[in-house]
């Protein structure tokens, strides 16, 4: 194993034992930026790491001592090159009161010790905070996806800014973005309401989504049916456009890369269709550039597509 990967197993098991204080987050990100491998040797780590964790036991019971250990050990084996290109999950189990976050890139899958389990895409961040009478995961930022145990007595609520998601034994996601929620049911249904008006519910039912306003709540929303494959794509690791803007795919692609996508202005409204992996960038640059008729300008930390 080169020292690259070497390292790069060393923090998948510091991800995955405990959130980062601020000291070693810092020292994470400088090892990120010394050199252009690294992120993409966590990545593979994480990966390989998610195929060897099995899943985590339930809350009540007590992990065996030296399961860890054992896992950190077979993370530095042959483990970590016989794994390819698998979906960077890392799992992850919080308490009752945690925090849960990714990075750029990264998708994290958490099981909640309810035995409920979330999938966390791309640069978010979750808080978990459970009682005795209510199970709530605040999501301050990104996209999130729920599979809910069944509990209730407990409601299992999400909250995003002032948008309300509450479900009983169901499956669904939801992304924060500029203000609202989009919400993509997959399973069962779920009720949602917004603080700014409390008393108007809406019910939403698989196969369906729905685009809430935290200030116009509920009553505002906007419904489609179908489409929830396609928008929950990016648990395969992939990003379909069905008609999407170019400037609005190229800040899809940005959330998942570190270089970033900029489109000229005269061509941001131009709509595209096509399917692709959330890491290929150029990729899709490429093939943006030829549905458009536009050219691609490449830099170090940024492509650009321009007339």
């Amino acid at each position: 194993m080169s020292a690259v990967d070497a390292s790069a197993a060393e923090w998948a098991v510091r991800l995955d034992r405990a959130p980062l204080d601020d000291e070693a987050r810092a020292e994470l990100d400088a090892w990120l930026a010394d050199d252009p491998r690294h992120r993409g040797a966590l990545l593979r780590a994480q990966a390989a790491w998610a195929t060897l964790v099995p899943d985590p036991l339930p809350a009540e019971e007590p992990r065996a001592p030296d399961r860890r250990r054992w896992l950190a050990g077979a993370m530095r084996g042959a483990a970590l090159t016989a794994v390819a290109a698998v979906g960077a999950f890392l799992w992850w189990q919080p308490g009752e009161d945690d925090v849960v976050a990714t990075l750029r890139g990264e998708q994290r899958r958490a099981r909640l010790a309810d035995g409920s389990t979330m999938l966390l895409n791309t640069d978010s961040r979750s808080r978990v905070a459970y009682t005795a009478e209510r199970r709530q995961v605040t999501l301050d930022r990104g996209e999130a996806w729920f599979e809910v145990a069944k509990d209730r007595a407990r409601p299992f609520v999400v909250e995003v800014g002032a948008v309300r998601v509450e479900a009983v034994g169901t499956a669904f996601a939801v992304r924060r973005i500029a203000g609202r929620a989009e919400v993509a049911v997959t399973e069962g249904r779920v009720r949602i309401w917004s603080l700014a008006d409390p008393a108007r519910f809406l019910f939403l039912d698989a196969g369906r989504r729905a685009s809430v306003a935290e200030e116009a709540g509920a009553g505002a929303a906007v419904v489609r049916d179908g489409g929830v494959a396609d928008a929950l794509a990016w648990r395969r690791g992939e990003i379909v456009l069905d008609g999407m803007t170019l400037g609005d795919a190229a800040a899809e692609f940005n959330r998942y890369n570190d270089r970033q996508l900029a489109v000229e202005a005269a061509l941001a409204e131009r709509r595209i269709v096509g399917w692709f992996r959330t890491r290929d960038v150029e990729g899709f640059a490429r093939s943006a550039a030829a549905m458009t008729g536009a050219r691609i300008e490449q830099h170090a930390e940024a492509i650009r597509i321009v007339q």
